[in-house]
């Protein structure tokens, strides 16, 4: 698992309250909703100087909002 994942799965993991998240969960089936969401896109963001697409981590898995989040992160490194 990349770092970026592994990162943000635990992230992840901790706001719902269950250990066992995987890349392949969907966080709206995890019990997230947009205030997690948004504590979550805060952490990514001072790590990471960008957010996932809430889009993306709405209506897909986990894996592919952060999949997506790395192609930003690599295109475009923070400041």
């Amino acid at each position: 698992m990349h770092e970026i994942q592994k990162i943000i799965i635990d992230w992840v993991g901790e706001f719902v309250e269950n250990p066992e998240v995987s890349p392949e969960d969907n966080f709206l089936d995890l019990g997230g909703h947009s205030l997690l969401a948004m504590n979550l896109n805060t952490l990514v963001q001072q790590r990471f100087g960008h957010e996932l697409d809430v889009r993306v981590l709405f209506e897909e898995s986990l894996g592919s909002a952060i999949a997506e989040l790395q192609d930003r992160v690599v295109r475009q490194p923070a400041r």
